[in-house]
């Protein structure tokens, strides 16, 4: 349960044979690549490819482009000078490349682009100047960049942004001050070891703000008072601030708030108390705080929730029994907590949980059994508990489960054996784990198996060869088993659309 503000979409639709013998060819390049096209070439995805300047030459011929992801590709400031000719792009994603402030000013040239992200690039203050020509921009990501407070001040001509990503930058109180004038934004987010509560106060000038990032290390509650007039919050980080139980009290007055994230703060369950008027409240991250058993008697108010980080906190199966009376609850966190099978045992009655984590807690063979209830059970954490074979065998009742982790388990080849019952399963972590190439072979009938983890294993060139009924495999984990550079040869020349790390 993560604060992550998604504005870039993954193409994943076939593309359509085009007329045109130019674009035809552009977008055969595009797949031979290994990336993807839609809307009949209109938008397409390079992401993570090893797509060049000299492919983007040839790229331009599809001059309908609309959307265009060059997220982790090898372009450079050369590549995007090459973008200029497509008018008729609104959606552009240059992060993590070697973009810099010389290739943002190549960008000035398409002006019907709306959506922009720059994140883990070189792009300073330099190249925010450039893009004020691009009025048309509703969102930004300046993630990981060099953009600091005069920067900002550039954006302010930028009336239509409604999305800025500024998470995490060395941003002050006089940047957020410079953004006022964006009357328009909807979604921030900060995440600035500079920003206090001097700067939040400028933020109330954002009435129609409606997700806040706001995990800045040096705001207190006197900062989270000044959100109270923030009436349009849905979504709130206050993630590693320095927020306490007072803080959390302040919160009460945002009543359209679902998302609240508390990692790492000081609340405990008197905060949590004050929390109960908000009805809408769906997801909460306490992760990393101070709240205990006790504290969770107050949740039970909190009807809607659906998902539930309690990682790394105190709490004890007398807490899993406070749960009991949160029917919505579909994600549940209790990694490295002090629950055992006890506390598993209460949350069988928790019929609608589709994700659970009891990696790290003293779970056994025991609870496993209990878990047999949560039939819609679609993904299961159980890294580093004293779950053996027998207890795989248990797990084989949750016909749901398409994710599976045992890594640092007891789980020898019969355990392996036993999932192959769970043909629904896409992910497997069976790292640090007794499995050999015996347990490899028996892996063979998982056939929707995208990911699988043999890592930390004594699994050798045979294993991996007992691999090779897994067509849909995308990616093979290996790291510090017996394979041979030889094994991952001859793997890679029968599943060329592998990924293997080794």
């Amino acid at each position: 349960m993560r604060p992550i503000v998604a504005i870039f979409c993954t193409f994943i639709v076939p593309s359509v044979v085009r007329a045109d013998p130019a674009e035809e060819a552009a977008i055969k390049m595009v797949e031979r690549l290994g990336g993807k096209a839609e809307q009949n070439g209109k938008a397409v995805s390079l992401s993570f490819t090893k797509a060049t300047d000299a492919d983007l030459k040839e790229l331009v011929a599809v001059k309908n482009l609309i959307k265009l992801n060059l997220q982790g590709t090898k372009v450079t400031d050369a590549g995007v000078k090459k973008l200029a000719v497509l008018k008729n792009l609104t959606h552009l994603n240059l992060s993590n490349t070697s973009v810099t402030d010389v290739g943002v000013r190549e960008l000035a040239a398409i002006k019907n682009l709306a959506v922009l992200d720059l994140g883990f690039t070189k792009v300073t203050d330099a190249g925010v100047k450039e893009l004020t020509g691009l009025k048309g921009l509703t969102h930004l990501r300046f993630s990981f960049t060099q953009v600091t407070d005069a920067g900002l001040k550039d954006l302010a001509v930028l009336k239509s942004l409604a999305h800025l990503d500024l998470a995490p930058s060395d941003v002050t109180d006089a940047g957020v001050k410079q953004l006022t004038a964006l009357k328009e934004l909807t979604t921030l987010r900060l995440s600035s070891p500079n920003v206090t509560d001097a700067g939040v106060k400028d933020l109330t000038a954002f009435k129609g703000l409606t997700h806040l990032d706001l995990s800045c290390p040096y705001v207190t509650d006197v900062g989270v008072k000044e959100l109270t007039a923030l009436k349009s919050l849905t979504h709130l980080n206050l993630r590693s601030t320095k927020v306490t139980d007072a803080g959390v009290k302040q919160l009460a007055a945002l009543k359209k708030l679902t998302y609240l994230d508390l990692w790492h703060t000081g609340v405990t369950g008197t905060g949590i108390k004050e929390l109960a008027g908000l009805e809408n409240l769906a997801v909460i991250d306490l992760s990393h705080s101070r709240v205990t058993d006790a504290g969770l008697k107050e949740l039970a108010s909190l009807k809607g929730l659906t998902n539930l980080d309690l990682s790394f906190t105190k709490v004890s199966d007398a807490g899993m029994k406070e749960l009991v009376p949160l029917k919505n609850l579909a994600a549940l966190n209790m990694h490295h907590t002090p629950v055992t099978d006890a506390g598993v045992k209460e949350l069988a009655s928790l019929e609608g949980l589709t994700n659970l984590n009891l990696g790290f807690t003293g779970v056994t063979d025991a609870g496993m059994k209990e878990l047999a209830a949560l039939k819609n059970l679609a993904a299961l954490e159980l890294e580093n508990t004293r779950v053996t074979d027998a207890g795989a065998k248990e797990l084989t009742a949750l016909k749901s489960l398409t994710e599976l982790g045992l890594h640092d388990t007891r789980v020898t080849d019969a355990g392996a054996k036993e999932l192959t019952a769970l043909t629904s399963l896409t992910k497997l972590w069976l790292s640090a784990t007794l499995v050999t190439d015996a347990g490899a072979k028996e892996l063979a009938p998982l056939k929707n198996l995208t990911e699988l983890d043999l890592s930390y294993t004594s699994v050798t060139d045979a294993g991996v060869k007992e691999l090779a009924p897994l067509k849909n495999l995308v990616k093979l984990i290996l790291l510090e088993t017996k394979v041979t550079p030889a094994g991952e040869k001859d793997y890679r020349r029968e599943h060329p659309n592998c990924e293997i790390f080794r």
